[in-house]
């Protein structure tokens, strides 16, 4: 469930209370304590305690805000349901061969992600599970396929050649269809690789969280930077850049809803 405006807040203020406190005896301990400066290191413990709070605050509130959480949640069930409609095919020339494979026992829900047993299939019909997944892709968001630990033993793994197969059609084709691979020693998963922000979304993005990211770690760093002749400005330079590049990553947030 997203957290709330409210929520965050109390979050960020928490995160930033424990770096300003991290802060604080950093600053203490590095000015050396036979000579402690409590008020300098209180004061760049609030800095730093501060900006931690502002940067975590903008990234979580305008997260929320462009919608990078799903405005209605998911229905896993109607999810397993479009998987099993996808591969009962499947289903229908395993009957034709007396093979005991069913979208009813072997599509599943596993831990909230639709899993696909690949256990007492065979090759033509592991092919056509791969085929329709690929092909109804716009309908899929993240799948696991168990491909079993124990493959091609008599303890009842998965055949040799029809977990290679699914592997290595998936291995190739996973990317062209916007699925990140991941394979296990038991199973494999395809994870939505995201959809690009477009450039305008890039740039509504970037414009909404670069002043209080950027100038709270511009201003933050020109103040740890030190009384030295130079270097409050170096460091506000330095801030100012580490806060560009942080809102442009933010603003590159790929969404993996599907």
């Amino acid at each position: 469930m997203a957290l709330t405006y409210r929520e965050m807040m109390f979050l960020s203020l928490f995160i930033g209370c424990i770096f300003a406190t991290m802060g604080f005896f950093l600053a203490i301990f590095a000015g050396g304590v036979d000579d402690v400066d409590l008020i300098s290191s209180g004061r760049m413990g609030l800095v730093v305690g501060a900006t931690a709070s502002v940067v975590i605050f903008t990234y979580g509130g305008v997260s929320r805000l462009l919608g990078y959480e799903k405005a209605q949640p998911v229905d896993k069930k109607d999810t397993l349901e479009i998987l099993r409609s996808i591969l009962h095919p499947v289903e229908i020339q395993a009957v034709s061969k007396d093979i005991p494979w069913s979208v009813g026992r072997h599509v599943i829900n596993s831990a909230g992600t639709p899993t696909i047993d690949l256990h007492e299939i065979d090759i033509m019909g592991a092919d056509l599970i791969v085929k329709n997944l690929l092909q109804h892709r716009d309908e899929l968001g993240r799948v696991r396929l168990i491909i079993g630990s124990g493959r091609g033993s008599d303890s009842g793994g998965v055949d040799n050649t029809v977990a290679d197969h699914v592997a290595s059609k998936l291995r190739r084709s996973s990317s062209s269809h916007r699925w990140q691979y991941i394979e296990k020693r038991s199973n494999i998963m395809l994870r939505p690789m995201g959809r690009p922000p477009s450039r305008a979304e890039w740039l509504r993005r970037f414009l909404i969280g670069v002043i209080p990211i950027a100038g709270s770690l511009a201003f933050a760093f020109r103040d740890l930077a030190g009384a030295a002749p130079g270097a409050s400005e170096r460091g506000f330079i330095f801030g100012l850049i580490i806060g560009i590049l942080v809102t442009s990553m933010m603003a590159s947030h790929r969404d993996r809803t599907g």
